[in-house]
């Protein structure tokens, strides 16, 4: 689920795994959703925030990039309940949540995002050892977009892209990444 901060190389790693592994991939764009969240805070309070790289604060920016990912979780949740519907089949989809146990000790999530979810299948597993999974199952599976998912920079692509700003992590707390 991308937005306009969304880059064109992790949307193409999506679409690459999904492929590999068989599953059935969906490209949605969640800008219509943020924007009407955003139209509704405005008309209530008669403000609209911006982010910091547009002169907003550091709370404008915090607030932005917690709608996208609050946004994602329900929108989530909505296609895994009535998807099945609109195909005809009984019954729901679970949705996999993809926070790990280090972003879940450090408090370091957002909550009600990728920490919200059904089953979360990597959540007791540290950033460290999903790194060198990824890397053993890109060779040993033959997975080959899970070496670029691993070497892909870090990065939540909440905030905009421009020619001088990505929001590329930096080994927040230590060596986490």
């Amino acid at each position: 689920m991308g937005s306009e901060n969304s880059s064109e190389a992790t949307k193409m790693r999506a679409k690459q795994l999904a492929d590999e592994i068989g599953a059935w991939h969906l490209d949605v764009c969640i800008d219509g959703v943020v924007s009407a969240v955003l139209t509704l805070f405005q008309t209530v309070t008669g403000m609209r925030p911006r982010y910091k790289v547009d002169g907003g604060s550091n709370v404008e920016n915090l607030g932005l990039q917690n709608i996208q990912a609050r946004m994602r979780m329900v929108l989530a949740f909505m296609l895994a309940s009535l998807l099945p519907w609109v195909h005809s089949k009984p019954g729901f989809y679970l949705v996999l949540g993809s926070s790990n146990v280090d972003e879940g000790l450090r408090g370091y999530l957002t909550k009600y995002d990728c920490s919200s979810a059904d089953i979360n299948p990597i959540g007791s597993i540290s950033k460290q050892d999903l790194r060198l999974f990824l890397r053993w199952a890109a060779t040993n599976l033959g997975y080959q977009s899970l070496a670029e998912i691993e070497a892909a920079p870090p990065t939540a692509e909440l905030e905009p892209i421009r020619s001088d700003y990505s929001q590329v992590i930096t080994k927040l707390f230590g060596s986490l990444y």
